[in-house]
């Protein structure tokens, strides 16, 4: 690296601007200087303020090595350092600022305090541990005396690049035949001169360093290694794949679809202008997961083929192994393609360490992160006789971890248990293995993560959570070998069971769903094994809204049940309670409730009093009872559910917040509000506490309250709960779950209550439309929207069309649950008041009195809906000059209000003006006393 020339400064930069067609405007702009620097740079007046400006410089004329050698040389008054170093700077050299950055600070904040000072590159084999110390030696060559590089693969290699080092420095001992006499004098050098730099490239030997280097030292060694443990020798940097960007880059560089001084800005220009080409990089990189060597060869295939990058994708996706393993022509720098990088480490573990190479081949089946160290304990027996004897051994175990990390293709993470490797080395192991091996490894695999992953219940989530990762990773290696696995279907229902708990429903379906198949293929489609299969692929249909598909599935399981197993076994009292439950959501009381009377019986006689199935179908029969208004008979079997719950699981589980939810809504239609609230904001806590803010029964809590606030008349709460759920819902369930609708429906009679029309149709019918899609024309909650939708109307005084709705949801409620249920009575008094309007009293009259007497069977004669319908009556015979009549109605409405109702309440408000406006100003005394 001598001068090359007499050249001036001034001159060469002018000559280099010319050779690339610049104009001094232009370099200036590039380097971001004012042009008149450029100006007196080549006349001569002045030389750069830094060798870093003379570095950016070289780099914005994109100069070659040689050239920014001259440039320098030129720029300098300091005698020219020594420099051995065999390779080019690369051209395309991308991102590893963080780590020169980190490598430059190192190497440089100890030179005052002590004399020796060496750092090691570790990291696996292609991750660029050699371009990042090359580059390190190119930017900062004239921070030190000399540079030396050392190519440190062997005995050999190390000789090599020490005679030519001696040659550099004009050793008198380097015509010795005697290599001693070489390294000898080396070391006198070392020890006689300082600042120095000697990078030692690709280390496998420890031992070889201090055989040849001086015991006291007045430089600095770089190395770069694979090996993890570097003992004494030096500190270590690890070396990560790139990040996302940087491996954009550095492909779209090397492919030259970029200059090779492209910046983020170019790359985001692409991005712009080809998005094909850029998503293509994208999916790309993520495939061989930052790996520079990787990239490197994708790129010098794509510059030598020119196949565009959606092209190479393709060919990738389907010739994986024949592209890893070609390098390309010309990459002297790193002449190993990814392949033979990986397979020759592989190699040489199966010389010597043959189990370590074995557990290689299990890591490169599952997951390539955080792989729980415990599995292979956990699951040894299924692994063979070679790697069982190995992985319950913790020592064993251990050295052979150390064999894998000493090659870089493990990372051991000792604070989470975990190990993890880059994924091409998982692509090259499988992709040398036969057919027979890669079938055995999978079904080693599978047994092994099988054992592991526990069946899921709210105690072992936490395990279930950690095994995750593997287990997805296990689904697609059972593909194609489901007829010699029998631990197939159970490891997919497991998983799918799982997702379903924690409420990620939409991966949970096809692992049910694949189970169920899996589990009839194997022993045929009526068998009690099927059961607990089918009960939650059933149970999951209905949570997602599917009930057409739910009541199939939990039919089925009743069927089979009954088939063939006693008449008062416990799975048949199971499946009556669920097929029950289905019933009672698609308004079928009138079938629902026998069901729910005989799994009642079934459990009680065959399981003791405080069994959970007893409390959820408790529970459920309630829920019934709740529906059809009869509450007397709901609340203590919601009670009783209620105390088998705590006593059985505690007050911290998902499923004792679910008891208090259901309680405290029977509370809320009881109009005993202060006992709804504190049940339903200690459910809320509970579930936030133990399933997280994105589970889908957290909607369930904050409905429950959106309802609460707004039966008291709290709107701005009652609104920010229904806004809240309604966004929890169409995230986790998807915009046309019939849970949606249910709260569209809620907010949109908020809306309406506050004359906020056009907000409140809006949302009427889009829950209408939802429940139609998913439930039929002739589901009762259609009524809900009707209902809403008419009052809406009514307000309007569009009076036609809210007539025909109201109707329509009279006869939907008749026809599913009969002429005297309690939500006609609702209905019937929304039409009345319609009727009152259109002065049509005889027939508002009929419906009222129709509306109270099913209210006064249902829900009692004290219960506050009775006081609306009181207080409606009364409306109407004031409104026909009846003011005693109307007076008697209006008291006992208050009576009831107050007995339920804060004094301050608004319903409470409005009955008393009413109820004043009757009397004529001075008029009866009674008036003083309301």
């Amino acid at each position: 690296m001598g001068n090359e020339g007499p050249d001036s400064f001034g001159e060469l930069v002018h000559v280099f601007r010319k050779q690339k067609r610049l104009t001094q405007q232009q370099l200036a702009e590039a380097m971001g200087v004012h042009r008149h620097t450029i100006v007196r740079w080549e006349q001569g007046d002045v030389l750069p303020a830094s060798k870093t400006v003379v570095l950016d410089l070289a780099r914005c004329l994109r100069l070659g090595n040689q050239e920014a050698r001259r440039l320098l040389e030129a720029s300098m008054t300091a005698p020219t350092p020594l420099w051995s170093v065999p390779l080019p700077r690369n051209p395309f050299f991308t991102g590893r600022e963080a780590t020169l950055a980190e490598l430059h600070t190192r190497l440089n904040a100890e030179q005052a305090v002590m004399r020796t000072r060496s750092y090691a590159l570790q990291g696996l084999g292609g991750v660029g541990k050699t371009h990042t110390a090359l580059e390190y030696a190119y930017r900062h060559v004239l921070e030190y005396n000399a540079i030396f590089w050392i190519e440190a693969e062997s005995s050999e290699r190390v000789m090599s690049s020490l005679q030519r080092i001696a040659e550099l420095l004009r050793l008198p001992e380097r015509e010795a035949e005697d290599q001693r006499r070489v390294v000898v004098a080396i070391q006198r050098w070392l020890t006689a001169h300082d600042n120095w730099l000697l990078i030692w490239d690709n280390l496998e030997d420890l031992t070889l360093p201090q055989r040849v280097l001086p015991q006291t030292r007045q430089g600095t060694y770089l190395f770069t290694t694979r090996r993890q443990a570097l003992g004494t020798l030096a500190q270590g940097i690890n070396l990560r794949p790139m990040n996302q960007e940087e491996s954009i880059l550095l492909l779209l560089r090397r492919a030259k679809f970029l200059e090779p001084e492209a910046m983020a800005e170019q790359m985001g220009n692409l991005k712009n202008q080809t998005p094909g080409d850029y998503m293509a990089a994208l999916e790309l990189v993520t495939f061989l997961g930052g790996l520079p060597l990787a990239l490197d060869q994708a790129g010098a295939y794509l510059e030598e083929t020119s196949c565009g990058l959606p092209t190479y994708l393709q060919r990738y996706e389907r010739q994986k192994a024949f592209l890893l393993a070609r390098r390309g022509e010309g990459a002297s720098d790193h002449p190993h393609s990814v392949s033979a990088t990986f397979l020759l480490a592989h190699e040489r573990l199966e010389q010597e360490q043959n189990r370590a190479a074995e557990l290689l081949r299990v890591c490169s089946f599952l997951h390539a992160e955080d792989i729980p160290e415990e599995l292979f304990e956990v699951g040894a027996h299924h692994l063979g006789p070679n790697l069982a004897s190995i992985v319950t051994d913790p020592v064993a175990f251990d050295l052979t971890l150390a064999a894998l990390r000493n090659l870089s293709l493990i990372q051991r993470h000792s604070q989470t248990q975990t190990l993890s490797l880059h994924r091409l080395v998982q692509v090259v192991l499988r992709e040398q293995m036969d057919a027979n091996e890669v079938r055995l490894w999978r079904k080693r695999v599978i047994y092994m993560v099988n054992a592991a992953f526990p069946k899921p219940n709210l105690p072992v989530w936490q395990q279930c959570e950690r095994y995750l990762t593997q287990a997805l990773a296990c689904v697609s290696l059972i593909e194609g070998l489901e007829e010699d696995l029998l631990v197939s279907s159970e490891l997919l229902h497991k998983i799918g069971a799982y997702l379903f708990q924690r409420g990620i429903f939409e991966e949970a379906e096809p692992l049910l769903a694949k189970a169920v198949v899996l589990e009839e293929r194997r022993y045929g489609l009526d068998q009690p094994g099927l059961i607990p299969y089918l009960s939650d692929q059933a149970e999951l249909a209905w949570r997602q809204g599917k009930l057409v598909m739910a009541e199939a599935l939990f039919s089925r399981v009743l069927e089979i049940a009954e088939r063939h197993l006693e008449p008062a076994h416990v799975d048949i009292g199971e499946a009556l309670n669920n097929l029950a439950l289905l019933y009672w959501e698609q308004g079928k009381h009138k079938q629902a409730e026998p069901l729910y009377q005989r799994a009642l019986h079934i459990l009680e006689v065959r399981l003791e009093p405080e069994d959970l199935r007893i409390a959820d179908t408790l529970n459920n029969l309630a829920l019934l009872y709740k529906s059809q208004g009869i509450y007397k008979q709901a609340e203590p079997l919601y009670q009783r559910a209620l105390r088998i719950k705590e006593q059985t699981l505690g007050v911290e589980h998902p499923k004792f917040a679910n008891a208090l939810d259901n309680l405290g809504m029977l509370y809320v239609r009881q109009g005993k509000y202060l006992q709804a609230k504190m049940l339903c904001e200690q459910a809320l806590h509970i579930r936030e506490q133990i399933l997280g803010s994105e589970h889908p029964d957290i909607s369930v809590s904050l409905y429950n309250l959106a309802t609460l606030y707004h039966a008291e008349g709290k709107h701005e709460q009652a609104e920010q709960f229904y806004q809240h759920t309604l966004q929890l819902r169409e995230h986790v369930l998807g915009a046309e779950h019939i849970a949606v609708a249910t709260a569209l429906n809620g907010l949109a009679t908020l809306y309406r209550e506050q004359e906020k029309y056009a907000q409140a149709k809006e949302l009427y019918e889009r829950a209408l439309r939802v429940n139609e899609q998913a439930l039929g024309s002739e589901h009762p909650r259609l009524a809900i929207s009707l209902d809403g939708l008419a009052t809406l109307y009514r307000e309007q005084e569009k009076y036609a069309q809210a007539e025909s709705l109201y109707e329509r949801a009279i006869q939907l409620y008749e026809h599913a649950q009969g002429p005297n249920h309690s939500e006609i009575a609702a209905v019937l008094d929304h039409l009345a008041v319609l009727y009152c309007n259109q002065e049509k009293y005889a027939q508002a009259e009929s419906l009222y009195e129709r509306a109270m007497q099913i209210r006064e069977r249902t829900l009692g004669a004290t219960h506050p809906d009775m006081a609306l319908l009181l207080s409606g009556l009364a409306n109407l015979y004031a409104t026909q000059g009846k003011h005693g009549q109307a007076e008697i109605l209006y008291k006992r409405a208050l009576l009831i209000q107050e007995e339920h109702l804060d004094a301050h309440h608004p319903a409470t408000t409005k009955i008393i003006e009413t109820l004043l406006s009757l009397y004529p100003k001075g008029g009866k005394q009674e008036q003083a006393t309301i």
